[in-house]
């Protein structure tokens, strides 16, 4: 399977959470996250629409979750307890088996 975490090069850290509770391993960790960002054309003046990918990695199994960009904002800015348990996501797939 493939997913993607955003389309530019440069993937930055943002810290660790507080502890959460991994869905996939279930031990209480803190997870690290990181962001990239989603650049694509759009029929506006200013060509480019340019979202930001908040990821998180569980430092005991490796597994890979996201978060909604307004949360992830407001853990860059400093708000350690804007993402919790129940902002975790699975990745969607990116493209169908063949």
């Amino acid at each position: 399977m493939e997913y993607r975490l955003g389309n530019s090069l440069k993937i930055k850290s943002r810290g660790d959470t507080v502890e959460l509770t991994c869905p996939n391993c279930d031990k209480k960790v803190r997870f690290g996250v990181f962001s990239n960002f989603e650049r694509r054309l759009a029929p506006k003046i200013t060509l480019f629409n340019c979202n930001t990918v908040y990821f998180l990695v569980c430092p005991e199994c490796a597994s890979v979750y996201t978060v909604d960009e307004s949360k992830g904002d407001s853990f860059k800015k400093g708000q350690k307890l804007s993402i919790g348990n129940f902002d975790l996501k699975t990745l969607k797939q990116f493209k169908e088996k063949i």
